[in-house]
């Protein structure tokens, strides 16, 4: 068995010292790029190139942009990785205009803010101005009327409030052609009902009902409408039973009859599906 060749200390030395200078110089790159990181992660947060850019708004109509902004709580220049996404969200829902709002940022540098308003279902109003009623039953600023730039019906003695609440969620659940079918609501309470309303209708009608009930009853308008006489125009009474009564009480626009008209009205009905429509009973009385 051969022997390994014994190397002296003397020879040693040398290659210790070398591989111990290689060790350091290693340390001293990573401690010094270690260090140059650093510096640029400070230069990169301190520099425009890490800021908010630009914020885009959609989904808005009764409120601006810039106001959307605000409400936000976000700016031009507010740094873009620590930006508080959640806490903005809530800031903006909070708002009686909106229902709901997302953001997302939008890489490089955007943020993108969708908001989701609550539905205007009527207009209320005030003087020459009108303030638009939404689906929550929270009522906005005045406006002059050249500045709406929607059509629904118009509320009048209406107070923001629970009745007002109710009304509006009423109305957002009617459907499309029903709610735009309506002219004027007015708040007319009586002694035994808070809710009761009158409504104008835009094909010469008037309806009176309650709240609670609206929405069921009011649904089935235009099928109650197709068992009248068009040229006689008169009181849809919905707020208990569902009765019709002609303002020119006993006589029609053609001079028939009460008996008559309800004969018009059953034939209409014919043919219809069953509980399709609430039964519509002639009332003679003035």
């Amino acid at each position: 068995m051969k022997r390994k060749p014994v190397v002296s200390l003397e020879d040693r030395v040398p290659q210790l010292r070398q591989r111990r200078r290689k060790r350091a110089n290693r340390r001293l790159v990573g401690v010094v790029l270690l260090f140059v990181f650093m510096i640029i992660i400070v230069l990169y947060f301190q520099s425009p190139y890490s800021k908010v850019q630009n914020i885009q708004i959609s989904g808005n109509s009764g409120i601006s942009e810039e106001l959307a902004i605000q409400l936000s709580g976000i700016s031009t220049g507010d740094p873009y990785w620590t930006l508080d996404i959640e806490e903005a969200e809530i800031r903006l829902k909070d708002n009686n205009m909106i229902k709901n709002a997302e953001i997302k940022r939008d890489l490089p540098l955007n943020v993108e803010v969708s908001i989701e308003e609550y539905d205007k279902v009527a207009l209320s109003r005030e003087g020459q101005q009108y303030k638009a009623v939404y689906e929550n039953g929270f009522i906005s600023e005045p406006q002059p009327v050249q500045d709406i730039n929607f059509s629904a019906p118009v509320l009048n003695g209406f107070q923001q409030g629970q009745v007002l609440s109710d009304l509006a969620s009423a109305l957002s659940n009617l459907p499309g052609n029903v709610l735009n079918s309506i002219s004027e609501v007015h708040y007319s309470p009586s002694e035994v009902d808070s809710n009761r309303i009158v409504l104008y209708m835009n094909d010469g009608f008037e309806v009176h009902a309650v709240i609670p009930t609206l929405v069921e009853k009011m649904t089935h308008y235009p099928s109650i409408v197709s068992q009248l006489d068009p040229e006689v125009k008169g009181v849809i009474d919905l707020e208990v039973g569902s009765y019709f009564r002609a303002y020119n009480a006993g006589e029609t626009a053609n001079g028939d009859t009460e008996e008559a008209l309800e004969e018009q009205i059953e034939e209409a009905a014919e043919g219809l599906p069953d509980n399709d429509v609430p039964t519509i009973e002639e009332n003679s009385e003035g």
